[in-house]
């Protein structure tokens, strides 16, 4: 079984100039283009694509348990062992990625897929962005790109400098709460408010309160200033995604 998106092609004058339309087409292009050269068993795998004159079909492995954003809204938090495997599981497919020079740009629970085994995969590649420079500042990348509750403040107030794949640290510091909570990042707060606090003063999204080791992983996601975020492979290897030995994917929560 495989997973299919489709998206369908503009087909007269009006669809082509419709840059509503034509950017979706561009979207899983771009998708289409980047997935191709990745393979690693936390990024979901691409199996190929279709250009008829009527719709652009992307070929990708099919992930039956769904979405851990999904997953969240239909049984709620999850313990706290699922929680540090599936951080320490997007770490590192998001270190493999940055070794692509790949910046995700939209990572957040519904992106994240998750078999019933307990193995998840990084998905949705429609923004990403390749660069020569993965944590150095990428002067093109500049645009509001990301959904705006699991966004890093950098995104919205770069002065024209543009931003690094640390915002993909924070944005796994968005799933970490996502994941320990059972709602998404900054749940009491509107689009407009959110915008104000990320732009304006960098704040970090409310967290419940934490263990030690627990806080100090948070704290790392989210420093306000993205030079001092760890990489994705530095943060894999903090002491709080330390898991039993003998311990086992056996549930969610």
């Amino acid at each position: 079984m495989i997973a299919v998106k489709q998206v369908e092609l503009p087909k007269t004058d009006s669809d082509r100039n419709d840059t509503r339309q034509t950017s979706v087409v561009e979207a899983i292009k771009s998708e289409s283009a980047t997935l191709r050269e990745l393979e690693h068993p936390h990024v979901v795998q691409y199996l190929g694509f279709e250009e008829t004159l009527d719709y652009f079909n992307l070929f990708l492995e099919y992930v039956p348990g769904g979405s851990i954003g999904g997953v969240l809204r239909k049984l709620g938090k999850f313990s706290e062992d699922v929680t540090k495997s599936f951080t320490s599981q997007i770490l590192s497919g998001l270190e493999y990625l940055h070794s692509r020079q790949v910046l995700h740009r939209d990572l957040k629970g519904d992106n994240i897929l998750v078999e019933r085994s307990g193995i998840c995969k990084i998905s949705d590649f429609g923004i990403s962005k390749r660069t020569t420079d993965i944590y150095g500042l990428d002067a093109s990348a500049t645009n509001m790109q990301g959904s705006i509750f699991w966004m890093a403040p950098e995104v919205l107030s770069n002065g024209g400098q543009g931003y690094s794949a640390k915002i993909d640290i924070w944005s796994v510091g968005c799933i970490y709460v996502e994941m320990s909570t059972g709602h998404r990042p900054w749940r009491d707060e509107d689009f407009v408010s959110v915008m104000y606090k990320l732009g304006a003063s960098k704040e970090r999204p409310p967290i419940p309160e934490l263990a030690p080791l627990a806080s100090d992983f948070a704290s790392l996601c989210f420093a306000p200033d993205p030079n001092d975020r760890p990489t994705a492979a530095d943060l894999r290897k903090h002491r709080y995604l330390d898991l039993p030995p003998d311990w086992n994917f056996t549930g969610f929560t």
